[in-house]
C-alpha cells in the first residue's frame, strides 16, 4: 500500500521536472507534507492536503507583495514558485536565524478557538522559548499588524536563533 509520503514524493518530482530543477534529498516530513532540497538552493514543499497549502501560499504571497525577506532579524524564505493542482510550493533556502512554515498561518483574522485554548497555547510557547519569548512575541505582533498574518505553528524549529538563549 502506498504511503502519503509516496504521493508527496511523486508530486514534488513532477513539479521539479516542470521547473527543470533536481531534487537532492528530503529535508523533512511532517503533518502537512514533505520538504525537499533542490540543486537550485530552493526547497520544494508538497502538501498532504489543500488547506495548509493554500494558507502557506497565501502567507508567502503576501510577504512577497510587501518585499519581506526578514522579520525582526529572522530570514524569511522567498517564494520561488507554486503549482495549485499539485499542492506544491517552492521557496528559497534560508540560513538561521529564520522564520518559516506558514501552513498554520491565517490571513487577516485568526481561526476561532474555544475559550482558554489560546491562553494555553501562549503558556506553552512561553515555556518552549523561555527568555526568548518576548522576541518571538514581537515577531508574531509584526506579522499580525504589518501583514495580517496570524501564525500558529511557532516552535524552535520554525523560528530559530543564532546565539544560545540568555540565562
Amino acid at each position: 500500500m502506498a504511503s502519503p509520503a509516496d504521493d508527496t514524493d511523486e508530486r514534488a518530482s513532477r513539479y521539479a521536472a516542470q521547473r527543470s530543477v533536481r531534487i537532492e534529498y528530503r529535508l523533512g516530513f511532517g503533518r502537512d507534507g514533505s520538504v525537499y532540497s533542490t540543486d537550485q538552493a530552493t526547497a520544494i514543499k508538497a502538501y498532504l492536503r489543500p488547506d495548509p497549502y493554500r494558507r502557506e501560499l497565501g502567507c508567502y504571497q503576501r510577504l512577497q507583495a510587501h518585499g519581506v525577506s526578514e522579520i525582526a532579524g529572522h530570514n524569511v524564505p522567498e517564494l520561488c514558485g507554486w503549482h495549485d493542482e499539485l499542492c506544491v510550493i517552492e521557496i528559497g533556502i534560508v540560513k538561521p536565524p529564520y522564520l518559516l512554515d506558514f501552513a498554520d498561518g491565517y490571513l487577516d483574522r485568526p481561526p476561532e478557538f474555544p475559550e482558554g485554548v489560546l491562553e494555553s497555547w501562549y503558556d506553552e510557547r512561553r515555556e518552549l522559548f523561555g527568555p526568548r519569548w518576548p522576541h518571538v512575541e514581537t515577531v508574531l505582533t509584526l506579522l499580525r499588524r504589518r501583514y495580517g498574518i496570524h501564525l500558529l505553528d511557532i516552535h524552535p524549529g520554525n523560528i530559530t536563533f543564532v546565539d544560545p538563549p540568555a540565562a
